[in-house]
């Protein structure tokens, strides 16, 4: 039995009347559909199913370092993977309490 099925969703590809299966915390099948027994079923009823427009993820520890050492000018993940280099032997025990 499964811990929780969505039936009758639209999927952003746009296969509609698609089922979506999780056991575990994860998907475990994705189908046309799909019908199985489960503890508890949500009826999407046509409704759009979409991952998050939007990713919440964020570093702590990069809140209050902006500009430091200096902007991330391309806005990409390997300029601050490189400015974090930059920064790291300028950090003091002091820096990072205050």
């Amino acid at each position: 039995m499964l811990d929780f099925l969505i039936t009758r969703a639209t999927l952003p590809d746009g296969r509609t009347d698609m089922g979506v299966a999780v056991q575990d915390g994860r998907i475990v099948e994705v189908a046309a559909g799909l019908n199985a027994p489960s503890h508890d079923t949500l009826d999407a009823a046509g409704q759009l199913l979409t991952p998050p427009f939007c990713d919440p993820h964020f570093h702590m520890d990069a809140t209050l370092s902006y500009g430091l050492p200096r902007v991330n000018q391309s806005g990409t993940l390997l300029e601050g993977i490189a400015l974090w280099g930059e920064l790291k032997p300028m950090l003091t025990e002091e820096a990072l309490v205050e």
